[in-house]
């Protein structure tokens, strides 16, 4: 009987250690991604700006394709 009890009681450990370390993992990615997020409005709102005075003139209407986001790592703190 108190072979089974410290069986069960190793068990939850394992099971906790596991879900914490899922947990933890999941904050970070989810920051990391809020962070690509920011980085990249930011920079197309630059941008966008900066194509609106080439946008201004007669002879040139401006583009739709004024950014390209980089790509999301998730890995990596910043999202660069």
């Amino acid at each position: 009987m108190e072979r089974i009890k410290m069986k069960n009681n190793a068990q939850a450990s394992i099971e906790f250690s596991i879900a914490f370390v899922c947990a933890i993992l999941f904050l970070i990615l989810t920051c990391n991604l809020f962070v690509w997020l920011n980085h990249c409005l930011v920079r197309r709102q630059v941008a966008y700006e900066d194509s609106r005075v080439e946008a201004g003139r007669s002879s040139n209407p401006g583009r739709s394709d004024f950014y390209t986001p980089p790509r999301l790592n998730v890995f990596s703190s910043g999202g660069r």
